[in-house]
């Protein structure tokens, strides 16, 4: 029985279908567009392919609803992404291709994957911290996601400001919450470049540091994770984790049972831009 995965992205769609080892067996990329178009491009990928499936996971951006007492379950809530808040993605994709679906963000995809198969194995739980066009938060605890009546939105805490940033911050909801000050946007509006220009600035990278170390610091004292990996476009960047590290330990200031001296708490994520469709594979496989 072969096995479908959706990465619903903000830029990009990805989907492919996976054996039931979950190795890749074929893949396609749809650029994010209007919501039937870009819908009807998924199904057709899976309908007019070679390979029939027989469940479908999907991991998608947010926010999404994913209570499943609520009769919006499955859909998008208010997203900046125009044009896709109120679109029922999971309804949309299970009545196309009639197989058993079920739906998850893509963070909490990506830190399954990361503890089945990435650089979280061996580590009980771990907490996944995506950096890019936004900052998003998943956690697996012993190969489960940890989950409220919604998911997790630390990318909306609040920080204390670095003592040299008095940048205003980009998000449309809260201004200079941590998605506003140390999201990808946030990077290229304060300095004027993006983030791939700004290698080798250390004015730039200590206040990022801060920012996510503050972050660390939360999911360290109200989760205790064994692991805290890093990824994203911006997260992932080389030397970038071990500033976290750094900054996250000095932030602790030594109030932690176990973490307060930890130097692998934080670490860079091991799957790359294909941890979520590998999360995505591996919720489609538990529904078979």
């Amino acid at each position: 029985m072969h096995i479908g995965a959706v990465e619903a992205g903000g830029t990009k769609f990805r989907a492919a279908i996976f054996d039931p080892d979950l190795n890749m067996l074929s893949e396609a990329r749809v650029d994010t567009a209007a919501p039937d178009e870009t819908l009807h491009a998924v199904t057709s990928f899976f309908t007019k392919s070679k390979f029939d499936i027989a469940a479908l996971g999907i991991a998608s951006f947010g926010p999404l609803i994913l209570d499943p007492e609520s009769p919006s379950y499955g859909t998008f809530a208010p997203t900046p992404k125009p044009g896709w808040s109120g679109i029922p993605i999971l309804q949309r994709l299970q009545q196309a291709l009639r197989v058993p679906t079920a739906i998850q963000t893509d963070v909490e995809a990506a830190a399954l994957a990361e503890q089945q198969s990435g650089a979280g194995v061996g580590a009980r739980s771990v907490a996944y911290v995506t950096v890019g066009t936004g900052v998003g938060i998943g956690l697996a605890i012993d190969g489960q996601i940890f989950r409220g009546r919604d998911h997790l939105e630390l990318g909306h805490m609040p920080v204390q400001r670095h003592s040299n940033d008095d940048f205003a911050g980009v998000c449309p909801f809260h201004g200079d919450c941590l998605e506003g000050l140390a999201s990808g946007p946030a990077l290229n509006k304060r300095w004027g470049e993006r983030p791939s220009a700004l290698d080798g600035r250390d004015d730039v990278w200590s206040i990022e540091a801060d920012y996510l170390a503050q972050l660390a610091c939360v999911l360290t004292w109200a989760f205790s994770p064994d692991r805290i990996l890093i990824s994203g476009g911006v997260g992932a960047r080389e030397h970038f984790a071990p500033r976290v590290q750094q900054a996250t330990i000095e932030r602790l200031a030594g109030y932690s049972v176990s973490h307060a001296t930890n130097a692998n708490l934080v670490a860079t994520a091991a799957l790359g831009n294909d941890a979520g469709l590998i999360g995505a594979g591996l919720l489609g496989a538990s529904l078979l």
